[in-house]
């Protein structure tokens, strides 16, 4: 079998050598035999095959080790404590099942998700039920077609998550663009959901939920009206809290509360001690000033360049039904950063 090189040098290299140590920013980590484990799978798992599917049965190994030695810079484990991860009985075992579904496979993509759920198990082998749901999803993750994993990382950001980087409304149209978009193409069949289902992936409920409003709920600023002056000065805000929390649209000669919506508010406002009564009246105000939801669909849907493919997409598709358990939460939030590169933090829905 041909050995598997990926060689830097400096500082902060990473080095894979097949049947030999994985190096990653000069520490020697011994991963495992990448041969030694190839050549396990073809004889104990796989017996005796035609040449051309055991070259086959390499060549798609070599992707997925590919893979996973592009991901080794993210270990967060120590020589010694890696050393007993990989070593243990449930780490072999996971380690080999994910092999042994890369090999079967030539899908690229399978091998980068793959890869980035080894090393996050390794990261997370302390913690017992993160490092359960990340077992469950590497088993998983080769049942599901690119058209689920789309899905499932499309309900994950619209119903799970919400991005703190939505800051104006040419971010939130950016977010859309870059975060969003690329998951809208799925086949949308009862199929589809109904494996995802299978898989544990997620079940499908009679009742739904709305994105117009979660929408509404978390970024309430960018749908609010412009507010009339006398209904914030007959509060008798101080000045440093009118500076901070209120701007004034000159244009209009109105004014805006400056929050991202209802909670900061009212977090703002309980840390500077603001009078209870004051506070629930200027919280009342800038609940009664959030556009409605047919006017707030109108905006997205006019406003944004993939706002009215994604209001029809969740009206004709059975998207809206679906919740996600904690093995499709780990493999949505998975594909998501395969997808765009951007990392996220699951330790909300799983701790």
């Amino acid at each position: 079998m041909a050995m598997i090189s990926n060689q830097k040098s400096g500082d902060n290299s990473t080095n894979l050598q097949a049947g030999g140590n994985i190096v990653v920013n000069n520490k020697s980590i011994a991963l495992f035999s990448i041969e030694e484990v190839a050549k396990q799978l073809m004889g104990s798992v796989f017996g005796e095959l035609p040449d051309g599917t055991k070259k086959q049965i390499k060549s798609n190994q070599k992707s997925y080790f590919q893979a996973l030695s592009e991901n080794l810079g993210q270990i967060i484990k120590q020589n010694e404590e890696l050393k007993e991860i990989i070593n243990s009985p449930d780490f072999q075992y996971i380690s080999k099942k994910s092999t042994i579904s890369a090999s079967r496979s030539s899908s690229g993509e399978l091998h980068k998700n793959l890869a980035s759920l080894i090393i996050k198990r390794i990261n997370n082998n302390s913690e017992g039920l993160k490092r359960i749901v990340y077992d469950e999803a590497i088993s998983t993750i080769n049942k599901l077609t690119t058209d689920q994993l789309k899905i499932i990382a499309l309900c994950y950001l619209l119903r799970y998550t919400s991005y703190d980087k939505i800051l104006s409304w040419e971010t939130y149209k950016n977010y859309l663009d870059t975060n969003i978009k690329p998951f809208l193409n799925f086949k949308n069949t009862n199929a589809e959901f109904q494996h995802i289902e299978y898989t544990g992936c997620g079940s499908m409920g009679i009742g739904s939920w709305d994105l117009i409003n979660i929408y509404k709920r978390q970024y309430s600023f960018l749908f609010l009206n412009l507010i009339e002056k006398n209904q914030i000065d007959d509060l008798n805000l101080s000045e440093e809290i009118k500076k901070e929390a209120i701007a004034i649209d000159t244009k209009e000669d109105k004014y805006l509360i400056r929050f991202k919506n209802k909670t900061d508010l009212e977090k703002y406002l309980n840390d500077k001690k603001i009078d209870k009564e004051v506070a629930h009246k200027l919280v009342s105000i800038y609940e009664n000033n959030i556009k409605n939801n047919e006017d707030i669909k109108k905006k997205i849907s006019e406003e944004t360049n993939i706002g009215k493919e994604l209001i029809k997409l969740l009206e004709d598709s059975n998207l809206a039904h679906l919740s996600l358990t904690s093995v499709g939460i780990v493999i949505g939030a998975n594909y998501f950063e395969q997808i765009v590169g951007e990392k996220i933090d699951i330790s909300i829905w799983i701790n």
